[in-house]
Protein backbone atom coordinates (compact mmCIF):
# COMPACT_ATOMS: atom_id res chain seq x y z
CA UNK A 1 0.00 0.00 0.00
CA UNK A 2 2.82 2.10 0.93
CA UNK A 3 4.75 1.58 -2.22
CA UNK A 4 1.62 2.30 -4.30
CA UNK A 5 1.18 5.69 -2.56
CA UNK A 6 5.05 6.25 -3.44
CA UNK A 7 4.73 5.81 -6.85
CA UNK A 8 1.44 7.81 -7.27
CA UNK A 9 3.58 10.90 -5.26
CA UNK A 10 6.75 10.68 -7.48
CA UNK A 11 4.33 10.51 -10.95
CA UNK A 12 2.54 13.69 -9.92
CA UNK A 13 5.72 15.24 -9.04
CA UNK A 14 7.33 14.70 -11.97
CA UNK A 15 4.11 16.10 -13.51
CA UNK A 16 4.28 19.09 -11.76
CA UNK A 17 7.96 19.39 -12.21
CA UNK A 18 7.59 19.47 -16.10
CA UNK A 19 4.53 21.55 -15.39
CA UNK A 20 7.18 24.32 -13.82
CA UNK A 21 9.43 23.55 -16.27
CA UNK A 22 7.12 24.23 -19.39
CA UNK A 23 5.83 27.85 -17.99
CA UNK A 24 9.79 28.87 -16.94
CA UNK A 25 10.28 28.15 -20.65
CA UNK A 26 6.81 30.10 -22.04
CA UNK A 27 7.93 32.59 -19.33
CA UNK A 28 11.58 33.26 -20.78
CA UNK A 29 10.03 33.28 -24.22
CA UNK A 30 7.33 35.62 -23.55
CA UNK A 31 10.18 38.22 -21.95
CA UNK A 32 12.46 37.44 -25.10
CA UNK A 33 9.55 38.59 -27.27
CA UNK A 34 8.81 41.39 -25.34
CA UNK A 35 12.27 42.24 -25.25
CA UNK A 36 13.25 42.34 -28.70
CA UNK A 37 12.70 45.52 -31.12
CA UNK A 38 11.83 45.69 -34.40
CA UNK A 39 14.21 47.37 -37.08
CA UNK A 40 13.08 50.80 -37.27
CA UNK A 41 14.40 51.42 -33.30
CA UNK A 42 17.06 49.59 -34.28
CA UNK A 43 17.83 52.07 -36.67
CA UNK A 44 18.46 54.47 -34.17
CA UNK A 45 21.72 53.21 -33.01
CA UNK A 46 23.18 53.31 -36.36
CA UNK A 47 24.99 56.14 -37.46
CA UNK A 48 25.46 57.78 -40.97
CA UNK A 49 28.82 57.53 -42.80
CA UNK A 50 31.50 55.07 -43.50
CA UNK A 51 31.26 51.21 -42.53
CA UNK A 52 33.94 48.48 -42.86
CA UNK A 53 32.01 45.33 -43.94
CA UNK A 54 33.66 42.12 -42.85
CA UNK A 55 33.13 39.10 -44.39
CA UNK A 56 31.26 36.11 -42.73
CA UNK A 57 32.12 33.58 -44.97
CA UNK A 58 33.09 29.77 -42.90
CA UNK A 59 34.94 26.88 -44.21
CA UNK A 60 33.49 23.35 -44.49
CA UNK A 61 33.99 22.79 -41.02
CA UNK A 62 32.73 26.31 -39.80
CA UNK A 63 35.12 28.12 -38.99
CA UNK A 64 35.07 31.81 -39.87
CA UNK A 65 37.52 32.66 -42.54
CA UNK A 66 37.45 36.68 -42.12
CA UNK A 67 38.27 39.18 -44.55
CA UNK A 68 37.10 42.63 -45.23
CA UNK A 69 35.54 43.84 -48.16
CA UNK A 70 37.33 46.23 -50.19
CA UNK A 71 34.69 48.80 -51.59
CA UNK A 72 32.70 51.52 -50.21
CA UNK A 73 30.02 51.20 -47.93
CA UNK A 74 28.25 54.23 -46.49
CA UNK A 75 24.63 55.04 -44.62
CA UNK A 76 23.83 58.03 -46.45
CA UNK A 77 20.60 58.93 -45.16
CA UNK A 78 17.39 58.03 -42.63
CA UNK A 79 14.30 59.66 -43.76
CA UNK A 80 11.01 59.31 -43.15
CA UNK A 81 8.89 56.35 -44.92
CA UNK A 82 6.72 58.29 -47.04
CA UNK A 83 4.18 55.57 -46.57
CA UNK A 84 3.98 55.81 -42.84
CA UNK A 85 5.96 59.15 -41.87
CA UNK A 86 7.22 59.26 -38.17
CA UNK A 87 6.88 55.85 -38.10
CA UNK A 88 8.91 53.96 -40.37
CA UNK A 89 12.19 55.39 -42.22
CA UNK A 90 13.46 54.68 -45.60
CA UNK A 91 17.41 53.91 -45.72
CA UNK A 92 19.81 55.20 -48.23
CA UNK A 93 22.80 53.26 -48.36
CA UNK A 94 25.30 53.36 -50.73
CA UNK A 95 27.12 50.30 -52.29
CA UNK A 96 30.00 49.26 -54.42
CA UNK A 97 31.04 52.90 -55.08
CA UNK A 98 34.26 53.50 -56.52
CA UNK A 99 36.25 55.78 -53.71
CA UNK A 100 38.24 56.93 -56.17
CA UNK A 101 35.16 58.35 -58.26
CA UNK A 102 32.88 59.99 -56.06
CA UNK A 103 30.77 61.50 -59.10
CA UNK A 104 29.67 57.80 -59.28
CA UNK A 105 28.41 57.43 -56.23
CA UNK A 106 24.45 58.43 -57.18
CA UNK A 107 23.91 55.32 -58.96
CA UNK A 108 25.47 53.24 -56.76
CA UNK A 109 22.90 54.49 -53.56
CA UNK A 110 20.14 51.80 -52.85
CA UNK A 111 17.07 52.40 -50.45
CA UNK A 112 15.95 50.27 -48.27
CA UNK A 113 12.12 49.93 -46.68
CA UNK A 114 10.54 48.43 -44.10
CA UNK A 115 8.98 44.99 -44.51
CA UNK A 116 5.90 45.13 -42.18
CA UNK A 117 4.05 48.08 -41.30
CA UNK A 118 3.47 47.22 -37.49
CA UNK A 119 6.73 45.47 -36.83
CA UNK A 120 9.22 45.10 -39.71
CA UNK A 121 12.26 42.63 -38.91
CA UNK A 122 14.08 43.87 -41.78
CA UNK A 123 14.97 46.30 -44.03
CA UNK A 124 14.37 45.36 -48.43
CA UNK A 125 16.22 46.83 -51.25
CA UNK A 126 13.44 48.31 -52.60
CA UNK A 127 12.03 51.47 -55.09
CA UNK A 128 8.97 53.34 -55.50
CA UNK A 129 6.72 52.07 -58.31
CA UNK A 130 6.16 54.20 -61.28
CA UNK A 131 7.56 57.52 -62.12
CA UNK A 132 7.87 61.10 -60.50
CA UNK A 133 4.83 62.06 -61.91
CA UNK A 134 3.17 59.27 -61.03
CA UNK A 135 3.87 59.44 -57.27
CA UNK A 136 2.94 62.80 -56.84
CA UNK A 137 -0.24 62.46 -58.33
CA UNK A 138 -1.34 58.98 -57.20
CA UNK A 139 0.92 58.42 -53.89
CA UNK A 140 3.45 56.13 -53.50
CA UNK A 141 3.87 52.17 -53.32
CA UNK A 142 7.27 49.66 -52.70
CA UNK A 143 7.67 47.89 -55.80
CA UNK A 144 7.10 44.24 -55.71
CA UNK A 145 10.18 42.86 -57.10
CA UNK A 146 11.89 39.36 -57.23
CA UNK A 147 15.11 40.24 -58.62
CA UNK A 148 15.45 42.64 -55.62
CA UNK A 149 13.57 41.72 -52.74
CA UNK A 150 15.78 38.83 -51.57
CA UNK A 151 18.37 41.92 -51.10
CA UNK A 152 17.72 43.02 -47.33
CA UNK A 153 19.55 44.40 -44.02
CA UNK A 154 19.17 43.86 -40.31
CA UNK A 155 20.25 46.72 -37.37
CA UNK A 156 21.58 44.93 -34.76
CA UNK A 157 23.15 46.58 -31.41
CA UNK A 158 25.17 49.23 -34.01
CA UNK A 159 25.98 46.64 -36.66
CA UNK A 160 24.57 46.12 -39.73
CA UNK A 161 24.00 42.68 -41.42
CA UNK A 162 23.61 42.56 -44.92
CA UNK A 163 21.59 39.66 -46.40
CA UNK A 164 20.99 37.95 -49.92
CA UNK A 165 18.89 35.10 -51.25
CA UNK A 166 16.21 35.94 -48.75
CA UNK A 167 13.62 33.22 -49.15
CA UNK A 168 12.48 33.80 -45.16
CA UNK A 169 13.67 33.89 -41.69
CA UNK A 170 15.91 30.42 -41.67
CA UNK A 171 16.68 30.42 -45.50
CA UNK A 172 18.87 33.41 -46.19
CA UNK A 173 22.60 34.26 -46.60
CA UNK A 174 24.36 36.68 -44.46
CA UNK A 175 26.84 37.97 -46.70
CA UNK A 176 28.83 40.58 -44.31
CA UNK A 177 28.81 42.49 -41.06
CA UNK A 178 29.09 46.33 -41.47
CA UNK A 179 30.71 48.35 -38.26
CA UNK A 180 30.87 52.65 -38.13
CA UNK A 181 34.06 54.03 -39.52
CA UNK A 182 34.62 56.76 -37.13
CA UNK A 183 37.56 57.75 -39.40
CA UNK A 184 39.02 56.50 -42.56
CA UNK A 185 41.45 53.59 -42.23
CA UNK A 186 45.26 53.63 -43.64
CA UNK A 187 46.05 50.39 -45.87
CA UNK A 188 48.61 49.19 -43.10
CA UNK A 189 45.75 49.38 -40.33
CA UNK A 190 43.53 47.78 -42.64
CA UNK A 191 45.50 44.83 -43.49
CA UNK A 192 46.05 44.51 -39.45
CA UNK A 193 42.27 44.45 -39.18
CA UNK A 194 42.17 41.73 -41.84
CA UNK A 195 44.71 39.78 -39.92
CA UNK A 196 42.30 40.19 -36.89
CA UNK A 197 38.81 39.67 -38.16
CA UNK A 198 38.62 35.84 -38.10
CA UNK A 199 39.19 35.78 -34.49
CA UNK A 200 36.61 39.00 -34.70
CA UNK A 201 33.93 36.87 -36.01
CA UNK A 202 34.24 34.09 -34.12
CA UNK A 203 33.65 35.85 -31.11
CA UNK A 204 30.87 37.96 -32.47
CA UNK A 205 29.26 35.09 -34.23
CA UNK A 206 26.99 36.87 -36.26
CA UNK A 207 25.26 34.12 -37.47
CA UNK A 208 23.89 33.16 -34.06
CA UNK A 209 22.98 36.32 -33.32
CA UNK A 210 21.30 37.23 -36.43
CA UNK A 211 19.10 33.88 -36.31
CA UNK A 212 18.25 34.03 -32.37
CA UNK A 213 16.85 37.80 -33.65
CA UNK A 214 14.77 36.79 -36.57
CA UNK A 215 13.80 33.34 -34.53
CA UNK A 216 12.32 35.90 -31.65
CA UNK A 217 11.46 38.90 -33.73
CA UNK A 218 9.37 36.76 -36.18
CA UNK A 219 7.13 35.45 -33.42
CA UNK A 220 6.65 38.80 -32.29
CA UNK A 221 5.91 40.28 -35.49
CA UNK A 222 3.13 37.43 -36.28
CA UNK A 223 1.75 38.76 -32.97
CA UNK A 224 1.95 42.15 -33.34
CA UNK A 225 0.67 42.53 -36.66
CA UNK A 226 -2.55 40.19 -36.56
CA UNK A 227 -3.30 42.81 -33.22
CA UNK A 228 -2.51 45.50 -35.49
CA UNK A 229 -4.88 45.00 -38.76
CA UNK A 230 -7.37 44.89 -36.47
CA UNK A 231 -7.84 48.88 -35.96
CA UNK A 232 -9.74 49.81 -39.27
CA UNK A 233 -6.89 52.59 -39.43
CA UNK A 234 -4.09 50.25 -39.94
CA UNK A 235 -6.09 48.08 -42.25
CA UNK A 236 -7.03 50.87 -44.26
CA UNK A 237 -3.28 52.37 -45.01
CA UNK A 238 -2.21 48.53 -46.04
CA UNK A 239 -5.22 48.70 -48.84
CA UNK A 240 -4.34 51.69 -49.64
CA UNK A 241 -1.15 51.07 -50.37
CA UNK A 242 -2.11 48.02 -52.67
CA UNK A 243 -4.59 50.20 -54.58
CA UNK A 244 -2.09 52.76 -55.29
CA UNK A 245 0.45 50.15 -56.58
CA UNK A 246 -2.28 48.29 -58.55
CA UNK A 247 -3.55 52.28 -60.03
CA UNK A 248 0.25 52.67 -61.32
CA UNK A 249 1.02 49.28 -62.96
CA UNK A 250 -2.65 49.29 -64.42
CA UNK A 251 -1.41 52.88 -65.87
CA UNK A 252 1.42 51.92 -66.77
CA UNK A 253 0.71 48.36 -68.97
CA UNK A 254 -2.23 50.56 -70.41
CA UNK A 255 0.49 53.31 -71.31
CA UNK A 256 2.44 50.90 -73.34
CA UNK A 257 -0.24 48.39 -74.70
CA UNK A 258 -1.28 52.53 -76.21
CA UNK A 259 1.88 53.11 -77.35
CA UNK A 260 2.04 49.57 -79.01
CA UNK A 261 -1.08 49.72 -80.70
CA UNK A 262 -0.29 53.15 -82.35
CA UNK A 263 0.51 53.18 -86.30
CA UNK A 264 3.92 55.17 -85.08
CA UNK A 265 4.98 52.06 -83.55
CA UNK A 266 4.17 49.47 -86.01
CA UNK A 267 5.89 51.68 -88.54
CA UNK A 268 9.27 51.83 -86.34
CA UNK A 269 8.86 47.94 -85.99
CA UNK A 270 9.06 47.67 -89.60
CA UNK A 271 11.66 49.92 -90.39
CA UNK A 272 13.78 48.41 -87.71
CA UNK A 273 12.74 44.85 -88.96
CA UNK A 274 13.80 46.50 -92.30
CA UNK A 275 17.14 47.90 -91.10
CA UNK A 276 18.22 44.60 -89.58
CA UNK A 277 17.95 42.80 -92.82
CA UNK A 278 19.88 45.04 -94.71
CA UNK A 279 22.37 45.16 -92.27
CA UNK A 280 22.19 41.09 -92.62
CA UNK A 281 22.87 41.43 -96.24
CA UNK A 282 25.66 43.59 -96.42
CA UNK A 283 27.60 42.04 -93.64
CA UNK A 284 29.46 38.96 -92.52
CA UNK A 285 29.73 37.83 -88.84
CA UNK A 286 33.15 36.10 -88.53
CA UNK A 287 33.89 34.02 -84.64
CA UNK A 288 37.51 33.40 -83.36
CA UNK A 289 37.96 29.75 -82.31
CA UNK A 290 41.73 30.26 -82.90
CA UNK A 291 42.65 30.13 -78.94
CA UNK A 292 44.40 33.87 -79.95
CA UNK A 293 43.34 37.38 -80.27
CA UNK A 294 43.02 37.86 -84.44
CA UNK A 295 43.01 41.16 -86.35
CA UNK A 296 40.60 41.20 -89.30
CA UNK A 297 41.53 43.73 -92.18
CA UNK A 298 39.76 45.00 -95.35
CA UNK A 299 40.85 44.47 -99.45
CA UNK A 300 43.89 46.77 -99.14
CA UNK A 301 43.50 47.94 -95.48
CA UNK A 302 46.54 48.00 -92.85
CA UNK A 303 44.06 48.80 -90.00
CA UNK A 304 42.73 46.02 -87.86
CA UNK A 305 40.10 45.38 -86.28
CA UNK A 306 40.61 42.69 -83.13
CA UNK A 307 38.33 39.61 -82.20
CA UNK A 308 39.31 38.66 -78.91
CA UNK A 309 39.33 34.84 -78.17
CA UNK A 310 35.75 33.20 -78.59
CA UNK A 311 34.00 36.24 -79.31
CA UNK A 312 32.31 37.60 -82.48
CA UNK A 313 32.25 40.43 -84.80
CA UNK A 314 30.48 41.76 -88.01
CA UNK A 315 31.96 43.24 -90.68
CA UNK A 316 31.38 44.18 -94.55
CA UNK A 317 30.90 41.44 -97.16
CA UNK A 318 31.01 43.26 -99.93
CA UNK A 319 35.03 42.97 -99.61
CA UNK A 320 37.50 40.76 -99.42
CA UNK A 321 37.96 39.93 -95.71
CA UNK A 322 42.06 38.82 -94.27
CA UNK A 323 42.82 37.75 -90.89
CA UNK A 324 45.66 38.12 -88.78
CA UNK A 325 47.47 37.62 -85.34
CA UNK A 326 49.32 41.00 -85.52
CA UNK A 327 47.62 44.07 -85.02
CA UNK A 328 50.67 45.87 -86.95
CA UNK A 329 50.03 43.90 -90.46
CA UNK A 330 48.41 44.69 -93.86
CA UNK A 331 45.65 42.55 -96.11
CA UNK A 332 48.27 41.49 -98.03
CA UNK A 333 50.82 40.02 -95.58
CA UNK A 334 47.17 38.33 -93.82
CA UNK A 335 45.15 35.10 -94.85
CA UNK A 336 42.09 35.51 -96.59
CA UNK A 337 38.92 34.52 -95.27
CA UNK A 338 36.22 35.65 -97.20
CA UNK A 339 35.41 36.57 -101.00
CA UNK A 340 33.55 39.65 -101.93
CA UNK A 341 30.09 38.67 -101.84
CA UNK A 342 29.89 35.63 -101.41
CA UNK A 343 29.43 35.63 -97.23
CA UNK A 344 26.28 37.90 -96.83
CA UNK A 345 24.24 37.10 -94.36
CA UNK A 346 26.82 34.05 -93.19
CA UNK A 347 28.20 33.30 -89.87
CA UNK A 348 32.12 32.32 -90.42
CA UNK A 349 34.29 30.81 -88.16
CA UNK A 350 37.81 31.46 -87.96
CA UNK A 351 39.72 28.08 -86.58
Amino acid sequence: MQTKYFKQNQKNMKQLIFSVISIFALCISLSAQNGVKHQTKELETIQTGDYLAYLTQQDGSGTYEGGLDELVYKVIEKRDYRIQPGVHKEVIMLFRGDSNKPEEFKKDEKMYLPDNPAFPITYIQKVYEGNAEMQKEVGYAPRINKYDDHKRLVFLDGKIYIIKKWVDKDNYKLVSVMEHQAKKMSGFKKMKEVMKSPKKMKEMQPHKTLQNYLDTAFAKQQAVYTQWMKDPNNAAVVEHTELKRKLIIDAINKQRDDWRNSEEYKRIKERNASSKQSSLISNVKLTNRTGKDIYIYEEGSSNGSRISVNSNGNFNCKKNLYYSFSGNSSASKATQITNTGQSCGQTITVN
